[in-house]
């Protein structure tokens, strides 16, 4: 096993430029599942719309907007693999 394969989420605390869905609202939440996965445990695990929004509370800039973009982006913020392929700056 090399480095690579030994990131964590607290790896990916960069802001992700070049997503697959090259909107800054997509990577915006994207980053923020990064660091609420980096504060709980720093392993890639699926994170739920509970969760998500409890940790965005406790930071106090949460808006019920996020909902419709955290949807989206929640699947590639759950293994290493698929943070890979989310966006440029994170491979």
């Amino acid at each position: 096993m090399n480095n690579a394969d030994k990131q964590k989420p607290s790896d990916f605390t960069n802001y992700p430029f070049g997503s697959v869905f090259n909107k800054s609202e997509y990577e915006t939440i994207a980053l923020n599942i990064m660091k609420i996965l980096s504060k709980t445990g720093d392993i890639f695990r699926s994170i739920g719309w509970r969760e998500y929004k409890k940790e965005r509370l406790v930071d106090g800039n949460f808006s019920e907007g996020e909902k419709r973009f955290f949807i989206n982006v929640a699947p590639y913020c759950k293994s290493l693999t698929k943070a890979k392929t989310f966006s440029k700056s994170w491979n």
